[in-house]
């Protein structure tokens, strides 16, 4: 199993692993994550370190076959070939939290995964570290796409110029509002002050989410040609 630890502060740790379970409510077709407390033991010096938080995070094939799949080592695999209810809820996803930095072709930050070779593969994201949610401070967009903070929401998904696409993910994602606050609201292991900066940033994105118009901006963005909405991202870097 894959331990992620710190970069500076364990709070970024804490906050990164509710990404991962508001994604679990979503879809089963996601990594399963645990809060462990880590000590490092030098077995040299005999000594141990301060305890500090990490996630245990599900390995990939065991993901797979929970799934009843299987992995994929493919790059190159294009969005729209994918099954496509899975990957607008996804794409939306990142968009509601903020993450700019994965990709399809290249497997920035996504696992794919299929049921047999007659079927299109799943993406399935990971690694939310950069994600405007976490706030980390290390954190921010590649420069191809012109944002200025993780915090500026842009939505990364293919060309879907008829809306009424988006209805049912749209209608998942309401349902699942009052479980998604949750997470936050009241949690312990955070400060009062973030529980309220991210409900705040929860409140932003469904009041795009329900307004037509609004809704309509920022989900055909990718159909803007004059935009950056189809700029692939590999480890922050513009590909051609």
């Amino acid at each position: 199993m894959k331990l992620v630890t710190p970069c500076q502060s364990d709070q970024y740790v804490i906050r990164e692993y509710l990404v991962y379970k508001m994604y679990n409510l979503i879809t089963p077709k996601s990594f399963m994550a645990r809060l462990v407390k880590v000590i490092y033991q030098d077995t040299v010096k005999n000594k141990s370190s301060d305890p500090y938080y990490g996630i245990l995070l599900e390995e990939e094939k065991q993901m797979a076959m929970r799934n009843l799949s299987q992995s994929i080592e493919k790059y190159g695999v294009r969005p729209e070939g994918t099954q496509k209810g899975d990957f607008l809820k996804m794409a939306v996803f990142e968009y509601m939290i903020g993450n700019t930095d994965w990709s399809v072709q290249f497997r920035q930050n996504i696992k794919l995964i299929t049921v047999d070779s007659t079927s299109l593969p799943t993406t399935i994201p990971y690694d939310f570290d950069h994600s405007g949610i976490v706030r980390a401070p290390y954190a921010y967009p590649a420069p191809a796409l012109q944002m200025h903070s993780t915090l500026e929401r842009r939505y990364r998904g293919y060309c879907i110029p008829e809306m009424n696409q988006f209805t049912e993910v749209f209608e998942t994602f309401n349902q699942l509002k009052d479980d998604f606050y949750a997470l936050y609201d009241g949690n312990p292991l955070l400060s009062s002050g973030y529980q309220k900066l991210t409900l705040k940033f929860h409140d932003q994105f469904y009041a795009t989410i329900n307004d037509p118009k609004k809704a309509q901006k920022a989900f055909s963005y990718p159909c803007d040609r004059s935009g950056t909405g189809n700029i692939i991202i590999q480890g922050l870097k513009k590909i051609e």
